[in-house]
Parts: structure tokens; C-alpha cells; sequence
């Protein structure tokens, strides 16, 4: 939610230091246990939490509410937008953003023409603002959609415009100081909290043959403000450059997605950051200090042959003349793959991580592990395959998917639990 690498020897100081907070915050913390350093279980527990310095350590094994007594998305969704018409305003060439601001009023951010439409409870069009250009309330290229507490915000274009809930323009501003800007994540909003990327390490191409990898530091400023604070430093998958037969370059990826992930959001707001080589969530204040680590133990699977040969060939379709044999000779397999893929926070402070799909049958839907505030794993949530979590709250999941056609549509479903 963009891949870098290689780092110099400023950039090794400060992750051996984050590594240090997060992982290993006083000896005991990583003494005894597994192979790998961490705490094993005892007597079948769930998970176990420690104290260190202040910071709660969680190791979770299993699920303390599996199965029914989990959490799960309603049979049917009480809202769809955007299917089974050809109006203009229920039409979406992709879906920046989507959110729930009331029971009567959905809005969603239209990439292609960074138009921010509003809809009622049923799915009915309001009003439609914003759009793509430099006047008031536009956005040349909207890429961030937020709440703030008066309504809702889009951010793009060194700019940041706000609306009221029912699509009244309220304020049009522009930084007013350079942004530094970087791989590894995008510009997100929080409030008037700004959180931020640059890059650690070398810049330009690399040269032919060579994986690169290079790390990013996540900032946070507030508007109007050109201090900046240090988040914490994080990695991004590597990636690298193919002479192919023709003598023409071609960026090669990381199909394993190996970058760590971090998401913010919550009341009050905190960060959090999945790694990249190990199932483990850090969760930080937005000022940087480590509040909680949590470890998921047998959350890493060994792929089988046709699990690579899926990763390799669905990478290779995203390229431009570039073989599964040649990203399988940029990266080689790995012995196990976390299963950790993506991560978000709800409104309520739990945490959804989306997991690989590494069977080799498919699904018909999607997995997330969610942990609730505490950090103890609550179980899993299904939703249709191929959804992206738009938005979550104590009783709906607001989420974009694409028919048939791959055009994109919204739908709201109830979130029942226990």
C-alpha cells in the first residue's frame, strides 16, 4: 500500500536499532525458546504476554475465538455501487478510496477522474465534487483518501483538499514546504497528522544482474508544520534490471512482495508495521515509541513446487519481456514464505492481515487473521477473493472488487461477531 533496497552504513545503524526496540527490548525478551530466538509454547496456550520496560510482548500461537465464534462478514452485501448500470456516476475506471461516513452516506474516490461521489444508504448517487485540475476542491491526482473530524479529506498533488459529509467544500491547501518523498510507501493523512516516506541508501538504476535493496524511513509532520519525526526505518522488496535478447532493460520484482508493511489508523492512532522475513507486528505511537510486539508463531509455510510456479508466472504476466525463468534467477525460492501479506487497522484498533492464498486450489474468497487491540489473535475473516479492504467499522466492511470485466464496483457488508 514501490520497491526499493541497499543499505549504507547510516541506514544499518538505525535498523540495528529499530530491530533491537522491537524484537529484543531487554535480554529476556529474546532468551530461551525456539531455534530462531523466540519464546515456545507451553501447555497448548493461545498466547502469552510479557512486560518488558513497559512494552507488551505477545506470542500467539492460535486463535482464542476459531471458527463460529469468530468474526464474519454478512451472506450478502446490503449495498453494491457501481453494478449493473451504465450511468456515469456509478462507473469507476479504479477506486483510490472508499468510506463509510454515516449510515446514510458512502464516499468514493474515483481514480481516473479524482471526483469524490457521494451516496446514500442504498446505493443512490448525491452529489459529486472534487475532480481532476488545479481549481478549488480539485486534485490533479488524488491518491489518499481520510477522515478528519469535520469530514472527509483527499490528499494528492502536494495539496489537501476537505469536504464536509455531505460534499460541501470546506478548505483547499497546498504544502507549503517540500515534501520528501520516497519509494516504500505513499503520503497518507491521519487528522492533520502527515505521515511520510524517504528513501535510505542508493538512488538510480542498478546495474544489470544486481538485486537491489534499500530501505525507507517513514516520517510523520503535522500540517502547516516542516518538522519532521522519525517513525521508524523499514524495508522494501527488492527488485533489480534483465538485459533480455533484444538488448532492451527490464525491471525484474520481487514476486514474494518481501517488504515490510505498515499501516496507521485506530482511536487513538497508532502505527503498526508487519515484517517482511518473520510473522511480527510491531505497534508504535505516531511519535515513534514501541508500545507492543507480537509474534506469530507457525505463521511461515514451505511452498511446494507449484505454489513457486505460480508466484514466478503471475510476476512474469506483470512484466514486460521478463520469463518465470528469469525472476526465478533474480529470486530463488525461499525455504518458507510468512503469510502475512497485507495489514490494516480498523476504526476500533484491531488489526487485519491479509494472508498468501499459497494452496493450490482456489479458494473462492480471501483469508485475514485479525488481533485485536491487545494484540491477541481473535481468528479469521473471509471475504470474496479479490476484494481490497476499503474501509472497517464495529459493524460493516466496505470493500472495492471488479467483475468480470474487471470494472470496479463497492459493496458494504454487515460484520457480525460471535
Amino acid at each position: 500500500m514501490d520497491h526499493l533496497k541497499a543499505i549504507n552504513q547510516e541506514a544499518r545503524r538505525y535498523l540495528e536499532e529499530f530491530l533491537v526496540l522491537t524484537a529484543c527490548l531487554l535480554p529476556g525478551a529474546c532468551a530461551g525458546g525456539d531455534a530462531d530466538g523466540r519464546a515456545a509454547s507451553t501447555d497448548g496456550a493461545a498466547f502469552t504476554i510479557e512486560d518488558s520496560a513497559g512494552i507488551a510482548i505477545v506470542d500467539v500461537w492460535e486463535a482464542i475465538a476459531p471458527g463460529g465464534d469468530a468474526w464474519r462478514l454478512a451472506p450478502e452485501p446490503s449495498v453494491a455501487i457501481g453494478l449493473g448500470t451504465e450511468e456515469p456516476e456509478y462507473l469507476f475506471t479504479w477506486i483510490v478510496g472508499a468510506l463509510r461516513l454515516a449510515p446514510d452516506t458512502i464516499a468514493i474516490l474515483a481514480g481516473a477522474s479524482s471526483e469524490l461521489r457521494f451516496f446514500d444508504g442504498r446505493g443512490n448517487h448525491l452529489v459529486t465534487t472534487g475532480g481532476r485540475g488545479e481549481g478549488p476542491g480539485e486534485v490533479e491526482f488524488a491518491d489518499e483518501l481520510s477522515r478528519f473530524a469535520g469530514g472527509v479529506q483527499i490528499g494528492g498533488s502536494e495539496k489537501r483538499v476537505r469536504f464536509s459529509s455531505s460534499g460541501e467544500l470546506i478548505s483547499d491547501e497546498r504544502f507549503d514546504w517540500a515534501l520528501p518523498y520516497g519509494s516504500g510507501c505513499d503520503v497518507t493523512f491521519n487528522g492533520d497528522d502527515v505521515f511520510l516516506c524517504k528513501s535510505v541508501g542508493e538512488t538510480g538504476l542498478p546495474p544489470p544482474g544486481v538485486v537491489r535493496t534499500r530501505d525507507y524511513r517513514m516520517l510523520r509532520t503535522r500540517w502547516r508544520q516542516a518538522h519532521l519525526d522519525t517513525i521508524g526505518l523499514f524495508a522494501v522488496a527488492g527488485d533489480g534490471y534483465h538485459r533480455g535478447s533484444d538488448g532492451l532493460y527490464n525491471h525484474v520484482f520481487d514476486p514474494f512482495e518481501r517488504d515490510d508493511r505498515v499501516a496507521v489508523g485506530g482511536s487513538p492512532t497508532v502505527v503498526a508495521a508487519l515484517r517482511h522475513d518473520r510473522y511480527e507486528l510491531t505497534f508504535m505511537t505516531t511519535a515513534g515509541d514501541t508500545l507492543r510486539v507480537v509474534r506469530r508463531h507457525d505463521g511461515a509455510v514451505a511452498p511446494g513446487a507449484e505454489v513457486l510456479a505460480a508466484f514466478y508466472q503471475r510476476m512474469s504476466d506483470m512484466l514486460l519481456n521478463v520469463s518465470p525463468a528469469v525472476v526465478e534467477e533474480y529470486f530463488p525460492a525461499p525455504d518458507s514464505i510468512p503469510r502475512g501479506r497485507s495489514l490494516q487497522i480498523d476504526r476500533s484498533g484491531n488489526t487485519w492481515v491479509g494472508m498468501w492464498q499459497l494452496g493450490e486450489a482456489e479458494t473462492g474468497h480471501d483469508t485475514y487473521e485479525v488481533f485485536l487491540a491487545d494484540g491477541r489473535l481473535l481468528g479469521e475473516v473471509t471475504v470474496p477473493a479479490g476484494s481490497e479492504l476499503m474501509d472497517i467499522g464495529e459493524d460493516y466492511v466496505l470493500l472495492a472488487r471488479t467483475d468480470e470485466m474487471d470494472v470496479p464496483f463497492v459493496e458494504l457488508y454487515g460484520l457480525l461477531k460471535g
